[in-house]
């Protein structure tokens, strides 16, 4: 296997160790996101638009619960980045050795909770009663791998936190190559397709998380993982929830929020949902490809920056992350936009169902530079230290905006335009609201050096 090279975050030209940093986590994201979209198009080879439809009514809950994990990591990242950043080698210790028992006791338990409550799940999004069966499936499958997905995601933060952005890479390449074996092969094998798929993603899912804790017990440096000193702390814990809980929160806003959205969808029948599914599969790694590489960069190079008190180098990086963004994502939505029949065909057959999925494209995709920009100013507020605020915005721009959206708006124009020009508008709201503060913070709080420590 190749040798991971750690990015030197703090010195160096940070323009070039930006893009070095950020082009693994592109490829991590692109491949993350693309196990969805492999199960699909098997699918859709292999079995009928039923089927398709039945992984497809699982996006919004499959949505919560990896977003909602992704924000308790990203709390890892935080902590890590600014105790690094200030040499508390202690502390960072604690933080990683805290933070993977703390994935693995939190991933059992979602787990559980989620086997259990599927099929409420199912109700309140009103699936098709014909996809019901599928759906339930597929998501009780997904659920079993809920710890492994737990530990993966809080493992790559301190490996990200650390400098290293290849090795996730690596797992990430090995455990996507499994995912398409195990689909092609089990979907030959199984006589139930949706089950094949299921158990395909979990047994990749298990892949990666086996090789990112691997990757933490041979690491060097202050970041390894000592299995045999490993332990949990209070205050590390603490920290973590107070900076992760806030964002898993405001994460887990998007696909709650889109219950309402997801409803409404699905009594347009099996075909307006494979379309939808197959555009937010699309519109996913897109943002794969366009977003979750420059947020990530924003907090671990502003992080680190801000506890080494480098204040040139963080209004630097905060120029560049901005920048890159919003050029990647401008280009990538008109792209998107003008292949989107040929990149949903990939996923759907049926005529009517590419045109709803063109429809979503047209609000999601070909605006996804608002939700980019949106992205970065988000993380800037996290690592600045105010992640309650940022979800608190949130909550009221997406949470509260969207419930009254489709409560009097769509009900007045119930058509498919109406449910997902509510996403463009939504994200509108939310990027003025915090750009507005994030501004309040970087003059009133980071340009008079008043921001607090970490830990």
């Amino acid at each position: 296997m190749l040798k991971a090279k750690n990015v030197d975050i703090l010195h160096g030209n940070l323009l070039k160790m930006i893009i070095i940093y950020s082009i693994p986590i592109i490829l991590v994201g692109l491949i993350q996101n693309l196990f969805n979209a492999v199960d699909i198009m098997v699918l859709r080879f292999v079995a009928s638009d039923e089927a398709v439809a039945s992984v497809g009514a699982t996006s919004t809950i499959i949505s919560l619960l990896v977003n909602s994990f992704f924000g308790l990591s990203s709390g890892v990242k935080i902590v890590l980045a600014r105790l690094i950043g200030e040499g508390q080698e202690t502390k960072v210790k604690k933080t990683v050795s805290t933070s993977m028992l703390s994935s693995l006791y939190l991933g059992i338990i979602v787990g559980i909770v989620g086997f259990i409550l599927t099929p409420a799940f199912l109700r309140i999004t009103k699936c098709p009663p014909e996809c019901i069966d599928g759906a339930l499936l597929y998501m009780r499958i997904y659920f079993a791998a809920a710890p492994a997905i737990m530990v993966y995601n809080f493992g790559a933060s301190v490996i990200n936190a650390s400098g290293d952005s290849q090795s996730p890479l690596y797992y990430m390449i090995i455990s996507g190559v499994l995912n398409v074996v195990l689909n092609f092969l089990l979907c030959f094998i199984l006589p139930q397709k949706v089950m094949a798929v299921a158990i395909a993603t979990t047994a990749a899912q298990l892949a990666g998380a086996i090789l990112v804790v691997r990757r933490l017990l041979k690491m060097d440096g202050i970041c390894h993982l000592d299995i045999k000193n490993i332990s949990w702390d209070k205050n590390a814990f603490g920290k973590i929830l107070a900076n992760g809980l806030p964002i898993a929160l405001t994460n887990s806003l998007y696909p709650i929020a889109n219950l309402q959205i997801q409803t409404a969808v699905n009594s347009l029948g099996a075909i307006a949902v494979a379309g939808n599914s197959s555009s937010t599969t699309i519109s996913g790694l897109i943002s794969a490809a366009t977003i979750t590489p420059w947020a990530t960069a924003t907090t671990v190079f502003v992080g680190q920056n801000l506890g080494a008190k480098n204040t040139e180098r963080v209004t630097k990086s905060i120029f560049y992350l901005i920048s890159i963004t919003l050029i990647c994502t401008v280009t990538f939505g008109i792209l998107g936009m003008v292949f989107s029949k040929p990149l949903l065909s990939l996923f759907v057959s049926e005529a009517e169902a590419i045109r709803y999925g063109q429809i979503r494209m047209l609000y999601t995709v070909l605006p996804i530079f608002i939700s980019g920009l949106l992205s970065i100013i988000s993380n800037l507020i996290q690592v600045f230290g105010y992640p309650t605020f940022s979800s608190m915005i949130s909550i009221l721009c997406v949470f509260v905006f969207r419930i009254i959206w489709m409560q009097f708006v769509y009900v007045k124009v119930p058509n498919f335009h109406v449910v997902v020009q509510c996403f463009t508008v939504s994200w509108i709201l939310e990027c003025l609201s915090k750009a507005i503060f994030f501004m309040y913070l970087y003059f009133a709080k980071f340009k008079k050096g008043k921001l607090k420590k970490m830990m």
